[in-house]
């Protein structure tokens, strides 16, 4: 083929574009799409590679998500950004700058698998506000993700729950195939998912969404139609125009992104005022961990006179032998020796780092060998590990024994 025809070709098959854009432009929407719009409160937009529809929901500062009631209140200017790391981030993230997203689609996976509707929230002139996308039919996927496309950008902060794994990077794929865009363009993007489970996997063994909104904020959801009948709805609409339980797929996901901010808003909350915001131990024990990997040893003893008082005094051994070695690293050996002892007399494996430690404590602190050489044995005798920690107790017996004979113990 010379170039000319080359040319010809390239030519007529843009000219074919071209004309299929402005009749897709110039077209009416069917009679089917607009019922689609009216039974769910919206408006068709038709673009230059077809029709979506929008539907706009706008809450205001007097609405209550459950208990919570941070949206009564003028949303802060800014979150903390190291509230959804693991190490400290300086910095804070401005509420402007946050999206929401959360979609809704016909799979959980796999190349069949299409966001049929996109949901996007911020705050807007102080009201917090949803904007869905929905795709009336496949040949309308473009269309919708043109207009989602311009929901993003570089000064966009994303929001989602379990968006890194799935949500992201199947619109990514998606915006692909229709030649949309190669990348979701964004300054940043937040996980929930990983946020919510640092701090209070602990006490909720469940962290999906309507489980943690439920724990949290006291928000349970009437009538919520269950996720894996979502794919279904939307294929009886392309099948048969059936709408049945459409209306409820777009609370659902109207629902999963308020939920979004109110947990973001929490989060950030938890970390900026160390902990006095949260009022459940096993919470506060994880806020501890979390600033136990940042090094942050003050902030970590700074919190456990909560957790004792809201654990009436009773704290779980592994919090508190995990406490107690902050305390050691203080250098505060009065706690740390309180809650070794209370730890020492009990089964498992907090009894033996008790013991172990509570050896070397008044081996190397006190210099009261018996009372090392009694708390050694102690650990010897219950260590759950193997012979290279049965090997370093023998030592440590025999070191023992002989200061004991220079001190005339023995």
């Amino acid at each position: 083929m010379n170039s000319n025809d080359l040319k010809s070709k390239l030519s007529r098959f843009d000219q074919h574009i071209s004309s299929s854009k402005k009749r897709s432009a110039e077209s009416r929407p069917p009679d089917h799409y607009r019922l689609l719009a009216e039974r769910l409160g919206g408006e068709l937009v038709t673009n230059y590679t077809g029709v979506y529809c929008l539907v706009n929901t706008h809450y205001t500062r007097r609405y209550r998500h459950g208990q919570a009631g941070q949206a009564t209140a003028p949303a802060p200017d800014s979150l903390d950004r190291s509230a959804f790391t693991v190490q400290e981030q300086p910095g804070r993230v401005a509420t402007s700058s946050l999206l929401f997203i959360d979609t809704e689609t016909t799979g959980l996976g796999g190349v069949g698998a299409v966001a049929f509707l996109v949901g996007c929230g911020s705050w807007v002139d102080g009201e917090f506000e949803v904007r869905q996308y929905l795709m009336p039919d496949y040949a309308d996927e473009t269309a919708m993700l043109e207009t989602v496309l311009a929901e993003l950008g570089t000064d966009r902060t994303l929001v989602t729950y379990n968006g890194a794994a799935f949500d992201l990077p199947l619109l990514r794929a998606r915006m692909i195939v229709n030649r949309v865009s190669r990348d979701i363009p964004m300054a940043d993007h937040i996980d929930l998912l990983h946020s919510a489970r640092r701090l209070f996997r602990r006490r909720l063994a469940d962290c999906s969404l309507t489980n943690v909104e439920r724990e949290l904020f006291d928000f349970h959801r009437e009538d919520d139609v269950p996720g894996y009948l979502i794919p279904s709805i939307y294929f009886d609409w392309l099948s048969g125009r059936r709408l049945d339980g459409m209306a409820d797929v777009l609370e659902h996901n109207r629902l999963d992104i308020v939920s979004l901010w109110f947990l973001a808003d929490h989060i950030s909350r938890a970390f900026e005022s160390d902990g006095a915001s949260l009022d459940e131990a096993d919470d506060l024990h994880s806020l501890a961990r979390v600033y136990a990997r940042r090094r942050d040893n003050e902030k970590v003893v700074g919190l456990y006179s909560r957790i004792d008082e809201l654990s009436g005094g009773r704290s779980q051994p592994d919090v508190a032998l995990f406490h107690a070695q902050a305390f050691k690293r203080a250098g505060d050996w009065e706690q740390a020796v309180r809650l070794w002892r209370g730890l020492c007399n009990r089964e498992g494996r907090e009894a033996y780092w008790a013991n172990l430690e509570l050896a070397k404590y008044y081996e190397h602190q006190s210099g009261d060998f018996e009372r090392a050489y009694y708390h050694a044995q102690m650990a010897t005798s219950i260590c759950p590990y193997g012979p290279n920690h049965r090997s370093g107790l023998n030592r440590r017996l025999k070191r023992l024994t002989c200061k004991k004979k220079r001190n005339g113990d023995i």
